[in-house]
C-alpha cells in the first residue's frame, strides 16, 4: 500500500497523461488500419470462394489485419487494468482523484465483451491448459464491439484532457481529429503527446479565452504597447495570443504565445475610445534650470479606479512667479504631489465589419 501511494504522489501528472495520451495514440492508430485493410479485402474478394483461397493478397491482407485486431484487444485490456504505476485509466484517476467511476465503467465494458479474456487465451499474458482437450476456440469479438470500446476510451482520454487541459480540451483534440486519416508525424504516438500544442484558429481561440473566464481562470494581464502609433495599455492572453481591445472586442494574433508586442496596427474605420480621469501622482523633480522644473513620477504604473493601469510619463512646468510662490524652492531629487487631469486610450470602437488589420506585430 505503501509503493502504490508513493508511485502515485511521485508520478508526475503531466507525465502520466500526456503518456496516457500517447496509448490512445496506438489504438486509434490501430483501429485506422485495421479498418483499411478490412476495405482493401472487400475489394480483393470475388463470388469464387475457391479462387479467393488461393489468392495471396487477399491471404497476407487477412493475416495482417488478424494481427492488429489482437494488438488492438491488447491495448485496450491494459489500459482497463487496475493497476498503479503502468498505462492505464486507473492510474490517471487515482493521480487526478477523479473519474473512477467512468474508469469502472470501461473496465466493466472491457471484461463483460471478453477483452481481457481473449488477451489472455491467445494474444499475451497466456494462460496454458493442462492438457490438450482443456484448450479452447479463439473468442470471437465482433468488430462493432470493437469500435464502441475504442470509442469509450477516447471518450475517457478526452474527459481527462478536459480536466487536464481546461477549456482548450475540445478545440485541440477537433484539430486532432483532422490528422487522423492525414498523419504528419510518424510514429502517432508522438503526434497526439503534442496534442496540448497544435495551432488553433483565432475563432477557436477567441472562445477559449470566453470560457476560461467563465470559469473563473486567470486570462488577461496588461501589456504596455502602441495602437496606431498612440500609446496605451493593452489587455492580453498570454497564452493564447489574444488581444482585447475595449468591451468585449478581441484580436486574436496570428502566432502565440505572446512574449512581445511592440505595436498593433489597426484598419480604417476603428475609432479610438478616451476616458477623462483626475490623478493624484508623486513625482521626483529630475532637472532644474532657472525657467524650467523637469519631474518624472515615483511610480510609472498608475492605476485607475476601474483596477486597469496607465503609464504616468514626465511632466515639465514653465515658471513663473505665481508657480514660484506657490512651489516654494525646488531641489533636484525633492518629491511633490501633482494633481492631473489626463485622457486616457480605453480602447477602440470597431467599424461596423469589424475588420482588422495586422502590422507591426513583435512576438516570439
Amino acid at each position: 500500500m505503501g509503493n502504490k501511494k508513493s508511485k502515485i504522489a511521485n508520478t508526475e501528472a503531466d507525465n502520466l497523461v500526456s503518456n496516457l495520451r500517447g496509448e490512445i495514440a496506438e489504438v486509434v492508430t490501430t483501429w485506422v488500419l485495421m479498418r483499411r485493410l478490412l476495405t482493401t479485402a472487400e475489394s480483393l474478394k470475388s463470388d469464387d470462394l475457391s479462387k479467393d483461397l488461393r489468392n495471396p493478397d487477399l491471404a497476407f491482407t487477412y493475416i495482417i489485419k488478424d494481427k492488429l485486431e489482437d494488438e488492438l484487444i491488447a491495448r485496450l485490456s491494459e489500459l482497463a487494468e487496475g493497476k498503479v504505476g503502468c498505462l492505464n485509466f486507473h492510474f490517471a484517476s487515482e493521480k487526478l482523484g477523479e473519474f473512477r467511476a467512468e474508469v469502472a465503467a470501461f473496465a466493466r465494458y472491457i471484461d463483460k465483451n471478453g477483452f481481457r479474456q481473449r488477451r489472455n487465451q491467445n494474444i499475451s499474458h497466456k494462460e496454458l491448459p493442462e492438457k490438450w482437450e482443456d484448450h479452447k476456440a479463439p473468442l470471437h469479438i465482433p468488430y462493432r464491439t470493437l469500435v464502441r470500446a475504442v470509442s469509450h476510451a477516447l471518450r475517457l482520454m478526452k474527459r481527462i484532457d478536459r480536466r487536464v487541459l481546461g477549456p482548450s480540451a475540445p478545440y485541440l483534440w477537433r484539430e486532432a481529429r483532422k490528422r487522423r486519416y492525414k498523419p504528419i508525424l510518424s510514429p502517432s504516438v508522438v503526434e497526439f503527446m503534442l496534442v496540448p500544442y497544435l495551432h488553433l484558429s483565432g475563432e477557436d481561440r477567441i472562445r477559449i479565452v470566453q470560457e476560461e473566464e467563465r470559469e473563473g481562470m486567470q486570462v488577461w494581464e496588461e501589456m504596455p504597447t502602441t495602437v496606431n502609433g498612440l500609446p496605451t495599455t493593452v489587455r492580453a492572453s498570454r497564452k493564447w495570443g489574444v488581444l482585447m481591445l475595449g468591451e468585449q472586442k478581441y484580436l486574436p494574433l496570428e502566432t502565440y504565445p505572446l512574449v512581445h508586442l511592440t505595436g498593433i496596427q489597426l484598419g480604417a474605420g476603428w475609432k479610438p475610445i478616451y476616458e477623462k480621469h483626475t490623478i493624484h501622482a508623486r513625482y521626483a523633480c529630475k532637472h532644474v534650470t532657472d525657467g524650467k522644473l523637469s519631474f518624472e513620477p515615483v511610480d510609472r504604473q498608475h492605476q485607475l479606479p476601474d483596477g486597469s493601469n496607465t503609464e504616468l510619463v514626465d511632466i515639465s512646468v514653465n515658471l513663473d512667479e505665481k508657480i514660484r510662490r506657490s512651489m516654494g524652492p525646488v531641489n533636484v531629487g525633492d518629491v511633490k504631489d501633482f494633481t492631473l487631469d489626463v485622457q486616457v486610450l480605453a480602447g477602440f470602437e470597431a467599424p461596423p465589419d469589424s475588420s482588422v488589420r495586422r502590422a507591426h506585430l513583435a512576438q516570439s
